[in-house]
């Protein structure tokens, strides 16, 4: 029973380092979406990127704006957003970029 409840405490700390922070905080389980800029242009392309994160020890992936725009053919920015989804073990940030 001991070695039951020591397996799921190092679970839940191991699970908090893959959890990238957010406006409203660190949770173990979340999905949300947070403006970063907006500007006076308009458009109807959207790109993305992400980056990856597992158990906090491997994080990879290029989630810049420029990645964005280059996925998105994008030249002039309209707004960016993140959305980020984490779930305790793994968690997932990406920049999205909406424009012309």
């Amino acid at each position: 029973m001991k070695k039951m409840f020591a397996l799921a405490g190092a679970s839940l700390m191991l699970a908090a380092c893959a959890t990238p922070s957010t406006y409203v905080g660190g949770a173990l389980f979340s999905q949300t979406k947070q403006p970063m800029l907006v500007t006076a242009n308009s458009g109807s392309r959207v790109g993305r990127a992400c980056a990856t994160n597992i158990l906090g020890i491997y994080i990879s992936g290029d989630m810049s704006i420029e990645a964005a725009k280059k996925n998105g053919r994008i030249t002039k920015v309209a707004s960016v957003d993140r959305e980020i989804k984490s779930y305790a073990v793994w968690a997932e940030a990406c920049t999205v970029v909406k424009g012309n």
